[in-house]
């Protein structure tokens, strides 16, 4: 048996043959493109920290907190960036100071009995 030879395309069907294998090219390209960056992102987010690194804070400020008087100090606390003073005042009764961390007052309650 012998093998047939093939014929030469017709040039219309060999110019559509051509555009489709540039085609094919081009679309194989812009797949692996975004299969590439799929990829990097994963590799990216994996490699991340979880947790945000915390940013240093000046600690060379001075703050100045004014309590009344004859006024002790029996509780504080802090949180969300604020500072809470319970006082024990010299008339016998207690009053409550909230601050922030500069040092301002944000807001007084005086507890007293009738």
């Amino acid at each position: 048996m012998s093998q047939q030879e093939e014929e030469p395309l017709d040039p219309a069907v060999e110019a559509i043959r051509v555009k489709m294998v540039r085609l094919l090219a081009i679309s194989g390209g812009i797949m692996m493109i975004g299969l590439m960056a799929v990829l990097g992102s994963i590799v990216y987010k994996v490699t991340q920290d979880d947790v945000p690194k915390a940013t240093p804070v000046a600690t060379d400020t001075i703050n100045e907190l004014v309590i009344p008087t004859g006024a002790r100090i029996v509780q504080s606390s802090q949180a969300d960036g604020r500072l809470m003073l319970t006082l024990q005042l010299s008339d016998g009764s207690t009053r409550i100071q909230l601050h922030d961390l500069k040092g301002r007052l944000i807001s007084s309650y005086t507890i007293r009995e009738q």
